[in-house]
């Protein structure tokens, strides 16, 4: 099998590599591993497929299958499960972080994949885990493998059980009780101010009759007693027609 490869360019590795940090910034995570893809690992020939293998570094048996998936090895703990099968990549196109997509590779990505053929299952944190790319042909036959992977081991999570919640520090379930509650307050207490200076600022509604009735009481006498009027008005007239 090592005799079919032909690699462009013998500079680049023929084992699966981390995906660089100036395009990943953070790699590993607790339950992902970002690989670069086989960027012109086998030129050859085009095959129908490659394979991507993850296995822990503790696990017995290396061999290879295409029947071994996520599930059946245990997540890797008794041998190399696939995690997806991909394209052969491009190789007369160099790599660029404006289509990164294409040249890297998230192993433990996929959440839930149950009723997948292949499953990219999450990684278990802190576990040191190995890949290797298998390139294959339309019938299933293996045309070469690469070599496995340097160890790579995923980052240590926090139990909850020891995260230091006082005097300062708070758990992030904790911080978003306090922060509804805290929201909640301000409005209640926004409310209630807005209350007294509505109630403040307004008139007592008692003494808006007695402040009508007496309006009328002054405008409705004057308008009844029309001789008063009109005597006023008469003088007036009378003393422009004597002049």
């Amino acid at each position: 099998m090592a005799n079919e490869t032909i690699v462009e360019d013998p500079t680049h590795a023929v084992a699966p590599l981390l995906c660089r940090s100036s395009v990943c910034n953070i790699n590993p995570t607790q339950n992902t591993v970002t690989l670069e893809r086989p960027y012109c690992f086998y030129t050859k020939t085009t095959p129908n497929k490659v394979a991507l293998y993850v296995v822990k570094d503790s696990a017995v048996s290396q061999q290879l299958a295409l029947t071994s998936t996520y599930y059946t090895t245990d997540k890797g703990s008794t041998g190399p499960y696939v995690a997806d099968t991909i394209a052969n990549p491009d190789c007369t196109e160099n790599p660029t972080t404006a289509d990164v997509e294409k040249y890297v590779y998230r192993v433990g990505s996929n959440v839930n994949c149950f009723n997948s053929a292949y499953c990219n299952g999450p990684l278990d944190n802190n576990t040191v885990y190995r890949f290797k790319y298998a390139f294959y042909d339309a019938n299933n036959a293996l045309l070469l493998e690469s070599d496995w992977s340097a160890p790579i081991a995923t980052k240590q999570g926090v139990s909850s059980t020891n995260i230091d919640t006082w005097p300062g520090r708070r758990s992030g379930g904790m911080i978003v009780i306090t922060s509804i509650l805290s929201v909640l307050t301000f409005f209640v207490l926004a409310g209630l101010v807005a209350a007294i200076i509505t109630y403040y600022m307004s008139p007592t509604k008692e003494l808006e009759p007695t402040r009508h009735e007496s309006r009328m009481g002054h405008v409705v006498p004057q308008s009844l007693e029309g001789g008063a009027a009109t005597a006023e008005g008469g003088e007036r007239y009378s003393t422009n027609l004597q002049s």
